[in-house]
């Protein structure tokens, strides 16, 4: 697949004479996107992988990516991969780089992606800003912001949310000390410099609500407003004032990347006054101001926010690609689609605790973090912190047995609850004294799902009218009684005499339970209806019969081990049908 993707890459300087894949007027050619296609293919491929793998250090992969961005291969070209009958095996060893430049922004894309987050010198290095002053004049300010962002990206981990940072990524010749007396072309490329580096460190610090990165980008924001509202007086203030508003439009996603999921005020505030008819403004303005607003408020606050693993980070950097259309069928640089992307970033951040009997959240848990240096207290439901560095997880409420997660890295238990963020409780033996009355409501609760168990099942196998009504609610009571059997089977609890009466209780009612439903599933009628559930057929049309099936089918899922739909049919291949399902219902 690299070799596939570069050689697409390749291909674009080389078809046809003019450079372009079809032969169409330049405004209209898509050569430029078909090429930011093939460099995003090749960086997500290799994704983060550098040069640690044989296979990439043999493809010369930042030799030959370089060598597109310069315009040409540079020194002398590597020989040719040959197997041992001395036959040729590269197969774009022989293609010719010319100099149209088509294949610089997916060069730059590719190397940035596959040495994303390895902080390998050499290849940030081969993405800096020329330093002779002609060269740097001459320089498109757009390829400078994408080389710089790709640079700073492949730094990861030096991205600082300091003053100091954000100027250490612009050339010598546009530095704060200066900009005072830049000339318009010098100050544009630094407009774009720093718009880069507020980018790289927005998605260093996307959804962390950093004060120091959104401070930095708030203030790198109002100086843009105010450049891009600036009256153009000549041909370069016109200049001037076009690249603020370019610029504008990628500080404005990258403050809402910091605070993302937490609809700050302060955002919010300056993405209004971005808001509106304006001559000045385009399509694409309007569009990156609407998407930082999508994702500042994003899951309507405290819900959601942005992930900021590797995979998420490249995603951001093609959703958020920030050239932005001119109109909304303006695909020749950037496929418009791919603007999406980000939903794939979203991620749950609210924790919360619930009882495992009743569902309902804990409203006095505490929630103890630990790490190898400190602890953090928070209270849910609250906004869950980063889990970097975190070792583990104790969760206490009164009257509610403590729980103690090891989420250290590597763990199951620790994806666990970055995906769900949900902890369940399980209630507490009290004093003695009162004992006895709690544990009678306990197993009142027990005797009560048996029974509801009970009258369900024979509901189910008697005939039906349309007014009989199907008692679906104690499929979730049985859920939550199987949960509290397999937790009691925790070591904890053997160890722990208050608990074992608990447990036993729960363990009989289960046994009942499932031995009711298991005789339930052995009837001819409710075999066919697994059956026809899991092929896919339509069930009765009648509202009664169509009820009683769904909830017949909950109740199997809840009870038994039971496989989905898909893997039923993937099993079916192996034996018939009616095998699999006298399997299951052992």
């Amino acid at each position: 697949m690299v070799e596939v993707m570069l050689h697409e890459l390749e291909s674009v300087e080389v078809r046809g004479t003019s450079g372009r894949l079809d032969g169409v007027d330049p405004a209209e050619s898509t050569a430029e996107c078909y090429s930011l296609a093939s460099g995003f293919s090749l960086g997500l491929v290799v994704l983060g992988c550098g040069l640690s793998t044989k296979t990439l250090a043999d493809l010369r992969l930042l030799d030959t990516l370089s060598a597109m961005i310069s315009g040409g291969r540079s020194g002398a070209a590597p020989a040719p991969h040959t197997d041992n009958n001395g036959a040729e095996l590269d197969a774009f060893a022989g293609l010719s780089i010319s100099s149209s430049g088509l294949s610089n922004v997916g060069a730059v894309a590719a190397i940035g992606l596959a040495f994303l987050g390895t902080n390998y010198r050499p290849a940030a290095q081969r993405l800096a800003a020329p330093t002779p002053l002609q060269q740097l004049r001459t320089a498109d300010p757009f390829m400078l912001l994408w080389k710089t962002l790709m640079q700073q990206l492949i730094m990861l981990d030096h991205i600082e949310p300091t003053l100091s940072w954000i100027e250490s990524t612009v050339p010598t010749a546009c530095t704060v000390s200066t900009a005072n007396t830049l000339a318009p072309d010098l100050y544009r490329i630094r407009i774009h410099a720093v718009a880069a580096a507020c980018f790289a460190l927005a998605l260093r610090y996307a959804g962390t609500e950093d004060p120091h990165a959104h401070s930095i980008i708030v203030g790198v924001f109002d100086e843009l407003e105010l450049a891009a509202t600036r009256p153009a007086l000549d041909y370069e203030s016109s200049l001037t004032r076009a690249a603020a508003q370019s610029c504008l439009d990628i500080v404005c996603v990258s403050a809402a990347l910091v605070h993302a999921g937490s609809g700050d005020i302060a955002t919010m505030k300056r993405l209004r006054t971005l808001h509106g008819v304006n001559a000045n403004r385009s399509y694409g303005n309007h569009m990156a101001s609407h998407m930082a607003l999508g994702i500042l408020f994003l899951g309507g606050g405290a819900r959601f926010t942005i992930s900021r693993s590797t995979q998420s980070i490249a995603l951001l950097v093609v959703a958020l690609f920030p050239r932005f259309p001119q109109h909304y069928t303006d695909n020749c640089e950037h496929l418009q689609a791919w603007r999406h992307l980000w939903a794939l970033c979203v991620v749950p951040r609210c924790l919360v605790v619930r009882d495992v009997r009743t569902g309902q959240m804990c409203r006095d848990a505490v929630v103890v973090l630990h790490s190898e240096s400190r602890q953090t207290t928070v209270v849910p439901p609250v906004p869950f912190p980063e889990m970097d560095g975190v070792q583990s997880i104790r969760v206490s409420a009164p009257g509610f047995i403590a729980l103690s997660l090891d989420v250290s890295l590597g763990s199951h238990t620790r994806d666990l609850v970055s995906r769900r963020r949900v902890l369940y409780l399980q209630p507490q033996t009290p004093a003695p004294m009162h004992g006895i009355a709690v544990l009678s409501q306990f197993t009142e609760w027990l005797t009560s799902t048996q029974m509801r168990a009970n009258v369900l099942c024979t509901q189910l196998m008697q005939p039906r009218s349309v007014n009989d009504a199907v008692d679906s609610s104690v499929v979730h009571a049985i859920r939550r009684l199987r949960i509290c059997v397999l937790a009691m089977h925790s070591p904890f609890v053997a160890r722990n005499s208050c608990v074992s009466g608990w447990a036993e209780e729960a363990y009989l009612a289960w046994l009942n339970v499932r031995t009711r439903v298991v005789a339930l599933a052995r009837h001819d009628e409710i075999r066919r209806l697994l059956t026809r559930y899991w092929t896919g057929s339509q069930p009765n049309t009648q509202l009664s019969d169509m009820r009683a099936s769904y909830a017949t089918i909950a109740l199997l899922y809840a009870v038994l081990d039971l496989p989905a739909p898909s893997d039923a049919m993937n099993l079916a291949q192996q034996v018939p049908i009616s095998q699999l399902v006298d399997f299951m219902l052992q």
